[in-house]
């Protein structure tokens, strides 16, 4: 028989279940406690707001596992707790068979749910509690979007809460763009939702264009410190009319893709010289990598037409020009979130019609 120590795994395993059980008989203990405390008020008299509030400061335990204790305490389910006390069940199979008795259930249908797992149970609860209208209209009328930058709109925060129907509808929207997106190393689904967000808006600001050359969205206005743009690489010193700090990927991508009037001030702020607004790529010379490229995003693997856009391989901001062998077609999410998002760029050496994408300063492995 396999073991730890001088100690047999049964006998580990019987340790376990007794603990277990002294866990279970503690439980039960408390809520009956509990009942006492709350016929007296003690949260009131302590200056806390409610007992969840009380029991989750004096047991050091999370504001969850305090709602938890007050349900079974309040619910009084002396077969429940039966159970408890004697380690036949946990505290959330527990919590779970009270509420579901709460729901209606009959005894028979509380003792045949021992037989499910706490997923299903957590689903049959959920199933016979009653939504009525006024617990829909207060769902609704709870809904919110914050939208928080920090102080120089760098980063935006987002939270918020909808109603059960709007939800599934905004993740279901989002799934099905980020399913269109290629997977990049190291990313997740919150990454990818995030990037079929942003997508989501571009569409409904511009019109979506899967076919279709993509629209110009952005006209900057850009003020370069040269002071201090010109020793750092373009890291300090650029900042948009809208207030908004650019770093190098930012202005890059602003270059590739948008119109764009650029003002150079000196150390005392004033304009020293300005270009005219101009298309970082002119319409004539647009179409033609559109032609050439055949209309497809030309990344090794990728056969998107989602928002095209020419993409200066060598970028503008080290000398790169307009010249055709220097611009690749390329859809937004590798225009946009793989290059100028996350610092990829394209192999110079990779052949024109499968271009390889490669960490900047060739650090990390190439993306197909």
């Amino acid at each position: 028989m396999f073991g730890v120590g001088n100690r047999t795994i049964d006998n580990l395993e019987q340790d376990l279940l007794v603990s277990h059980q002294v866990h279970g008989q503690v439980w039960a203990r408390q809520l009956e406690t509990l009942r006492r405390l709350d016929l007296g008020q003690v949260a009131t008299a302590d200056g806390s707001r409610t007992m969840v509030e009380w029991v989750a400061s004096r047991l050091d335990v999370s504001h969850a596992v305090a709602r938890d204790l007050m349900f079974l305490a309040k619910a009084a389910d002396s077969k429940v707790e039966d159970m408890l006390a004697s380690g036949e069940v946990g505290l959330e199979r527990a919590v779970l068979m009270a509420r579901l008795r709460v729901a209606g259930a009959s005894d028979s249908e509380v003792a045949a749910s021992m037989g499910f797992d706490l997923g299903r149970l957590e689903r049959l609860v959920a199933a016979r509690k009653r939504i009525t209208t006024t617990d829909e209209v207060a769902r609704f009328a709870d809904r919110f979007l914050v939208m928080q930058p920090n102080l120089d709109e760098s980063v935006w925060r987002l939270w918020g809460l909808l109603p059960g129907l709007d939800g599934q509808l905004v993740e279901k929207a989002l799934l099905q763009k980020a399913d269109g997106f290629p997977p990049l190393p190291g990313e997740g689904r919150s990454e990818r939702l995030a990037d079929a967000l942003t997508s989501v808006c571009l569409d409904s600001l511009t019109g979506s264009s899967e076919g279709a050359e993509g629209r110009e969205v952005t006209v900057a206005e850009i003020f370069v410190d040269a002071h201090l743009a010109a020793p750092t690489f373009g890291e300090a010193g650029v900042t948009l009319s809208s207030g908004l700090r650019a770093g190098p990927n930012t202005l890059s991508e602003i270059l590739c893709s948008g119109r764009v009037r650029i003002t150079f001030t000196g150390e005392d702020g004033r304009p020293i010289g300005a270009s005219d607004l101009s298309k970082a790529v002119p319409p004539a010379l647009r179409s033609f990598i559109w032609w050439r490229d055949q209309g497809f995003c030309v990344i090794d693997g990728c056969r998107s037409r989602y928002r095209l856009q020419p993409h200066h391989i060598k970028e503008r901001s080290q000398g790169g020009d307009h010249h055709p062998d220097n611009l690749a077609l390329l859809c937004w999410f590798h225009h946009h979130v793989a290059i100028h998002g996350l610092g990829y760029r394209i192999d110079p050496k990779s052949p024109p019609q499968r271009r390889r994408l490669i960490r900047h300063h060739n650090h990390g492995p190439p993306l197909s």
